[in-house]
């Protein structure tokens, strides 16, 4: 089976990545390189950098991999759950990005199969589900866009075409059996058993759950139900314990106990269906916030014990920034200015750096100034601080400056948090 080639056209990479990844979803066709080269219209060396920017993502967001057969034709490899939750983000982006492949290559493609496979056609007809799919949407009390809609009936399509189960682990199906998702995707399967006898097999009730619990985004103006209570009251406690553990009081808690339900009920899910994010903060908060990530960690672990789970270092350090925001907010400042001077030895300088940066919870933004050049032109405008581990005399004028002499001194560090965070 091939597929029809595209209109000639400049694609972007995030096009091009989007129609590889969902060949790689089409039943029973065989995708090569040419074949996608072919579609793309590019040359092959294009193609072998897509597909290596391709396996590279879904490896860290869904524990994905491609695999090369011997005939050439790559195939995804994975646990069943982990290619869903793949195709269900991959499908959402491509109708953002590339909505005319989908309509004109994705979805005639999934329906031949469906006709192939002899599905019932009362199970996939598009009137059918789009009743469904308004169904849904009254059960679970939200508005789907038409871009939804359509998703929800493709993503259906493909399901009833793939006739495969879903696995899930204890915890797993705790987590989706106590939600109102469960209930509604009990009644999406239930319909369809009771329509044909190709329909999906019970198992992927938790899948469908898991499809409309992805798609919503939680708010705490719109807690109905107790396990939604239980989450808010988890966030609230949290709070009040990073609160007791920096010796800093937020206000306005109820707006940041708002942004915290919102991101939390999504890093859980994350976390417990094994959904990686983006890793290019983690190194960055680790070295510049030490201090707010020890004490985001410490206010966290009561409540990934309450939910018997443990978040990654790059879920903690998305959490610690939402905390260092709010810090911000509280105190209507801006990142405190502070010079590091630097002479002959810079692993020297670098452990001073780390031992101001473990001294407050508040973003720094610090600068490195040789202390020749400061006798000569003193600080730049706006510095709060001077710091430095040489023995340096003062130009005529200059901010505060301490010579610091590691490790840092009581007095020393008491004098540097009152001038970083008045």
């Amino acid at each position: 089976m091939s597929l029809p080639s595209p209109e000639p056209s400049a694609l972007s990479s995030p096009q091009r990545h989007c129609h590889l990844l969902l060949l790689l979803y089409l039943p029973e066709l065989t995708v090569t390189l040419e074949s996608i080269s072919e579609i793309n219209r590019v040359d092959r060396s294009v193609t072998r950098q897509d597909i290596a920017e391709v396996e590279a993502e879904i490896q860290r967001y869904h524990r994905l991999a491609l695999q090369q057969e011997a005939g050439g034709a790559y195939r995804i490899s994975g646990a069943e759950l982990d290619q869903r939750l793949c195709l269900f983000h991959w499908l959402r982006r491509a109708l953002r990005l590339a909505p005319e492949f989908v309509q004109a290559h994705f979805a005639p493609q999934v329906k031949l199969q469906l006709r192939k496979k002899q599905i019932e056609k009362v199970l996939y007809d598009e009137h059918n589900l789009l009743a469904l799919v308004q169904h849904c949407s009254q059960r679970l009390s939200r508005k789907f866009t038409e871009r939804d809609c359509y998703f929800l009936q493709l993503f259906m399509q493909h399901s009833l075409c793939r006739q495969t189960s879903t696995t899930f682990s204890e915890a797993q199906l705790a987590w989706l059996s106590a939600r109102i998702e469960h209930q509604v995707a009990e009644e999406v399967v239930h319909h369809w058993q009771k329509r044909g006898k190709t329909a999906p097999h019970s198992s992927e009730i938790g899948l469908f759950a898991l499809l409309f619990s992805q798609m919503h985004v939680p708010s705490a103006s719109d807690v109905r139900h107790e396990y939604e209570h239980q989450l808010l009251e988890a966030v609230r406690q949290m709070i009040e314990r990073f609160q007791a553990l920096s010796g800093m009081h937020f206000s306005d808690d109820r707006g940041l106990s708002d942004q915290l339900y919102t991101h939390l009920s999504q890093a859980l899910e994350r976390a417990l269906f094994g959904v990686g994010i983006d890793q290019s903060l983690t190194e960055e908060v680790t070295r510049l916030y030490p201090r707010l990530l020890r004490t985001t960690q410490a206010a966290v672990a009561g409540f990934e014990q309450q939910y018997a789970l443990t978040f990654s270092q790059e879920e903690m350090g998305l959490i610690a920034i939402i905390f260092g925001a709010w810090l911000m907010q509280e105190s209507a400042l801006q990142e405190k200015q502070v010079l590091l001077l630097t002479g002959k030895d810079p692993e020297l300088e670098r452990e001073v750096e780390q031992q101001l940066r473990e001294l407050t919870l508040l973003p720094l933004n610090i600068k490195y100034l040789d202390v020749t050049e400061f006798q000569r032109n003193s600080a730049p405008k706006g510095t709060a601080l001077v710091i430095t581990p040489y023995a340096t005399p003062l130009p005529l004028y200059s901010p505060p400056l301490i010579h610091a002499e590691l490790p840092l001194q009581a007095h020393q560090q008491q004098r540097i948090r009152q001038l970083l965070e008045s």
